[in-house]
């Protein structure tokens, strides 16, 4: 690769240059409520038995003191502390979202609080990463994503690891050259496929894969600390990231970098399940929010949406092969919600009740034309349901909740928080994490805010 301002370079020096001041206040309470319900969903996955299984494998495993696991507050080694919150922050499917890059933060949080708390970064070098981080990861995935896709790669291992790794040093506090080398290092880390989607026997990698990425940075962190080299042309080489895991490197991809924050696209889950179901759970709870629906008396159901939630086929298999990837199907999302008036984690303990799979298996799933028109500028869907009555019940969603169209309100956050943290501590830890979140350009250390999410005592009567 030559010249000296190859894409590796330019993202460096944006990243190391970048200040509090320069980012607007919308993206920064963005990446403040990123850090905030992304601790949510941690603390969610730690209770769950994947949770259990990434903790125990991080103490004996990869055992230190260096950085503090959530809701245990147990302490590991600086990557067992970030592989184990990684795969807790995406275990229940229900952190952030983008257009261009899929789910992001459950790499780059888990890093950025590890990291933080291990190389005493403060909350505004933590904000400061996070921003930087979906300037980059944002860019690449809106000309990578469709064809990893397509070739069965997993963004999060791919993508993710690198912009976890480009946070971790700017939350290290790395020089240039240590930082150049940290992401080159990454890039030849880049690995996962989305071959769990498919499988019908046990399988843990669709949350493991974050764990992988979030691990797989801070390792290409220490290396670059212990003065290992990485290649220059690690992203826009002739055989780097674009070329290996895309179809080349566009430079037009980064033309608007520093006058656009990416992290403004970031979507937030109200729901559990594929981000690319939530559109159709939005209409079913607004039509039962007309008046109640008797799932028995359903005789037919079309549901029209953009064609990206259509395809591949897991994402509209009536018949998925187990529940772990049951909430990746639209139909099965959709009768979750008509069954249990929700779609919450353990609402999808549900997915293969008689009413649920009869609902499943009656939806004709369409691609909207207008819809798909304007996607990804609209994201919802058409939702009819015929009774057998002859009565017919509709709703129309152009945009799906928590998306920047459909902004989540700050107390359906916190309400969504408190959910998933009820049985840990009481609503004044909730509150406690929030209002160090909402201030987090105040915070001396990552620490600080480590330790409020740690050594949770169940709640008792």
């Amino acid at each position: 690769m030559n010249g000296q301002n190859n894409l590796l370079e330019q993202i460096t020096d944006y990243t190391l240059n970048l200040r509090l001041d320069d980012i607007s206040d919308e993206a920064l309470d963005l990446a403040k409520t990123i850090v905030f319900d992304s601790i949510g969903t941690g603390l969610g996955g730690y209770q769950r038995d994947l949770g259990a299984k990434a903790l125990r494998y991080a103490r004996t495993m990869m055992a230190g003191a260096e950085a503090t696991i959530l809701g245990s507050g147990e302490r590991a080694s600086l990557e067992g502390a970030a592989f184990a919150n990684g795969v807790m922050v995406k275990i229940l499917g229900m952190d952030d979202s983008h257009r261009s890059a899929g789910h992001i933060a459950s790499q780059v949080v888990p890093v950025v609080l590890a990291v933080g708390e291990t190389y005493g970064a403060s909350g505004a070098d933590m904000l400061v990463a996070i921003v930087a981080a979906y300037d980059f990861a944002v860019r690449v995935g809106r000309q990578v994503r469709p064809l990893q896709r397509a070739r069965g790669l997993d963004l999060k291992g791919t993508l993710g690891a690198i912009s976890a790794a480009l946070a971790a040093a700017r939350c290290a506090g790395f020089d240039r050259e240590q930082t150049i080398n940290t992401v080159a290092l990454a890039a030849d880390l880049a690995s996962g496929t989305e071959q769990y989607v498919y499988e019908s026997g046990p399988c843990d990698t669709k949350d493991l894969i974050a764990g992988f990425a979030s691990r797989n940075a801070v390792f290409a962190l220490r290396l670059a600390e212990a003065g290992f080299d990485g290649p220059r042309g690690a992203l826009d080489g002739d055989y780097g990231f674009f070329s290996a895991f895309g179809d080349g490197f566009d430079p037009a991809t980064f033309a608007d970098l520093g006058d656009e924050f990416a992290i403004l696209g970031t979507g937030f889950k109200p729901h559990g399940g594929c981000r690319h179901t939530h559109q159709a759970i939005d209409a079913v709870q607004a039509i039962q929010a007309g008046g109640p629906l008797d799932t028995s008396e359903i005789e037919s159901i079309r549901l029209a949406t953009y064609g990206y939630a259509t395809r591949p086929i897991f994402r509209v298999d009536p018949n998925p092969p187990s529940r772990d990837v049951a909430g990746l199907s639209i139909r099965v999302s959709t009768a979750v919600a008509l069954k249990q008036g929700s779609a919450w984690r353990q609402d999808f303990a549900f997915w293969d009740d008689p009413e649920v799979r009869r609902l499943r298996n009656l939806i004709d799933v369409q691609v909207d034309s207008e819809i798909e028109a304007r996607y990804p500028e609209l994201n919802g869907c058409r939702l009819q349901i015929r009774l057998a009555d002859g009565g017919m019940r509709e709703s129309y969603i152009p945009n799906m909740k928590g998306e920047p169209e459909f902004r989540m309100t700050d107390g359906e956050m916190r309400e969504k928080f408190h959910m998933l943290t009820r049985e840990l501590f009481p609503q004044e830890r909730a509150d406690e994490i929030y209002t160090s979140c909402s201030r987090l350009e105040s915070v001396a250390t990552a620490g600080e805010l480590i330790q409020l999410c740690a050594a949770a005592e169940p709640v008792t009567a």
